[in-house]
């Protein structure tokens, strides 16, 4: 039941203008009353070229998962997935339309609206680090168009800036074939994430700070379709470990996540 209404509330917040109060609200009130932790697969078959139309994103979340693993390898048998933080990374992706904000301002202002909405949940642990980025699904070295008609499908993007047009010799032939953008193949994806892992400092949170939870969520981001861009998934991923008490969680509020001293001063174990 409460799945259901989970449903109807992300299909109606992604169609209707919610202030972020009134997000922040329903949000709070859609999140599981108790959190849950459960193991998660890591098992991942990466093999040839990725397609999203095929293959969705499946393969994807079980190389995220292999690669947390991998990054929080001294306690790898103590790290759960949270339902609570895979449910709130899931409303955050689908609401907020930028995830990735370029000014430190609206950064900041980011962390801020997802912490509110955590520090209502009843989750078991405490918000560590919210990491956002991008993953690209075709490759361009140039100019490239979009062209709906295509003959390729899927994203329709081809080399150049336009679509070729027929010469007078050529008038009575075929006309010029288009192109193809090339996809990455799950190897190079893999590449990318683990690119972006080491950039947003993912792999030395597991490592240095005592990470017991995680949750996250894919989805590509339709604004990126139908025009001449490339087409991208957007992931959220939350970490979190022990809950903090009331006291440390007002500190934790006031400080940019950048600014945090070492966890150890932080929680008492």
């Amino acid at each position: 039941m409460r799945s259901k209404l989970l449903f109807w509330f992300l299909v109606i917040s992604s169609s209707s203008g919610f202030s972020q109060s009134e997000f922040i609200q329903e949000a709070r009130y859609h999140l599981p009353r108790k959190d849950s932790l459960f193991p998660f697969e890591t098992a991942y078959k990466i093999s040839g070229e990725y397609n999203y139309f095929q293959d969705s994103t499946l393969q994807l979340e079980l190389m995220i998962n292999g690669m947390l693993k991998k990054g929080n390898r001294n306690r790898a048998d103590t790290l759960k997935q949270s339902l609570v933080l895979t449910q709130l990374s899931t409303l955050c992706v689908k609401r907020i339309h930028t995830l990735m904000p370029k000014k430190v301002k609206r950064k900041r202002s980011l962390e801020k609206r997802i912490r509110r909405i955590f520090f209502g949940s009843n989750c078991n642990f405490g918000l560590i680090e919210t990491i956002s980025f991008e993953i690209p699904l075709v490759k361009s070295k140039g100019d490239f168009h979009y062209n709906k008609k295509g003959a390729e499908g899927g994203f329709n993007l081809y080399d150049g800036k336009s679509k070729p047009k027929a010469t007078k010799k050529s008038a009575s032939a075929d006309e010029p074939k288009e192109v193809a953008l090339e996809g990455y193949s799950y190897e190079e994806i893999q590449r990318l994430i683990s690119t972006q892992f080491t950039r947003k400092k993912v792999n030395r949170h597991l490592s240095e700070k005592n990470i017991a939870a995680f949750g996250y969520f894919i989805q590509l981001d339709e604004s990126t379709l139908n025009k001449s861009q490339i087409p991208k998934l957007k992931v959220l991923l939350i970490l979190g470990e022990k809950r903090f008490s009331y006291k440390q969680r007002r500190k934790f509020i006031s400080t940019p996540l950048n600014d945090l001293p070492n966890q150890q001063s932080i929680v008492k174990r």
